[in-house]
């Protein structure tokens, strides 16, 4: 059975989303970006270069990829009517990179910070404050803490990928791959060469085994 799989990635715009997109272009796929609004629109990974990072997602929207909100700052835990002034101030940002690119947005996913938290056993408190928003987060079936790889761990983290995929396609389960091409300015910083090596031996693996990719969300997910 052919694997389907989607490729996304949190937290950019960053110093290694260039270098990933040309290797998305040269491979002809496509991705899902969840852009963190700091790294948009402060830009502290290119010292304050706004115009560099709007210039990459420009780019990402132009050659069809899509773009998601994955808030403002990445806070957590943060209260309710923060994180709602966070989700709508990060929709107007994207809106407003997305009319200089001259693309229409159609539709704009969401994922939370650090994904879906349990608290002693409680659901995450923010899908509830999402979903009053209208918004639902688009999850993963696989994070593979990249944002913590050396620059030499390319390959290992490839093979993990393909590993994933491939177990995905054997029980006809779609892959949904969380990765990051950059990060939020804490003690791992922001380059994320690692995972540019990786997404390239993917999708080398992926045209030798007919893999298909897909954006996630689907249409109408």
């Amino acid at each position: 059975m052919a694997g389907l799989y989607a490729l996304t990635y949190d937290d950019g715009p960053g110093p290694s989303t260039e270098a990933l997109l040309d290797v998305l272009e040269a491979a002809g796929a496509r991705a899902t970006f969840f852009l963190l609004g700091r790294n948009l629109c402060e830009a502290p990974w290119a010292d304050g270069d706004v115009a560099r990072a709007r210039a990459l997602v420009v780019r990402m929207l132009r050659a069809g990829h899509r773009v998601g909100n994955h808030t403002m700052t990445h806070r957590f835990p943060i209260e309710a009517g923060e994180l709602v002034a966070e989700i709508t101030a990060m929709d107007g940002a994207l809106a407003d990179v997305a009319r200089e690119a001259g693309v229409a947005l159609d539709g704009v996913p969401f994922r939370l910070p650090y994904g879906v938290r349990l608290e002693a056993g409680a659901m995450d408190p923010r899908l509830a404050v999402a979903a009053g928003q209208g918004r639902a987060h688009v999850h993963w079936s696989a994070d593979f803490e990249d944002w913590t790889l050396a620059a030499g761990d390319g390959a290992r983290l490839g093979g993990e990928m393909i590993a994933h995929v491939r177990a995905c396609a054997a029980v006809g389960r779609d892959a949904v791959l969380d990765l990051h091409d950059s990060g939020t300015g804490g003690r791992w910083g922001y380059a994320r060469p690692a995972t540019v090596e990786a997404t390239a031996l993917l999708l080398a693996e992926a045209r030798v085994a007919g893999w298909r990719w897909f954006l996630a969300p689907r249409a109408g997910g």
